[in-house]
């Protein structure tokens, strides 16, 4: 179990190294609750419109989870509002209640938009689902999902407030979903 988890640490932390090899910025995003905290990395590879992330959560009684994802994404120019990814997200983690290691690829992605009357504020988030034919390691199925409401207190840094699901169905379990880090949470996004 343990192995698991540090043999999946081990890999998703090298490929995120990897990742600012050649990229035009990036975000580090950071969330928390009174029992949970997610550390998020993500960067747009220089003129390719490839975007790739990683990010690590972490509950204190429900477990911990590993995420990768690889999207494209359309920057759409400043005067606009609106940036958009669409691609997949590698999920791997344990759930501590039921003592179980959980995997699965989820396809959907992520948007953050601007308001035009006042662009310091937004809303974001991401929506990610993982049917039985890409999940793995006893896991049936999965859902990942932020929303978010944001305000930039500067050009490159944005506090936010927002609300996560992530649920896991396991092989066997019947109608349960099994939750790691669900619920509100605050947090900051400084991009470079």
């Amino acid at each position: 179990m343990f192995r698991f988890i540090k043999k999946s640490a081990l890999v998703l932390t090298t490929m995120a190294m990897a990742i600012p090899a050649a990229n035009a910025g990036g975000s580090v995003d950071l969330s928390l609750s009174n029992k949970s905290f997610r550390a998020g990395y993500g960067a747009t590879a220089a003129q390719s419109g490839v975007h790739f992330d990683a990010a690590w959560l972490h509950h204190e009684d429900e477990g911990n989870m590993a995420e990768l994802g690889f999207h494209v994404v359309e920057a759409r120019p400043s005067s606009r509002n609106t940036y958009i990814g669409i691609g997949a997200k590698l999920h791997v983690g344990r759930l501590d209640e039921i003592k179980e290691n959980v995997g699965a690829v989820g396809v959907g992605g992520f948007f953050r938009y601007s308001l035009p009357v006042n662009p310091a504020v937004g809303v974001a988030g991401y929506a990610y689902y993982a049917p039985s034919v890409l999940s793995f390691s006893d896991t049936e199925n999965m859902i990942n999902t932020d929303l978010r409401i944001q305000y930039s207190v500067i050009p490159s840094a944005r506090v936010f407030a927002g609300y996560r699901y992530v649920g896991t169905k396991m092989e066997d379990s019947g109608s349960k979903r099994y939750k790691l880090g669900s619920g509100l949470h605050l947090g900051l996004t400084i991009d470079f």
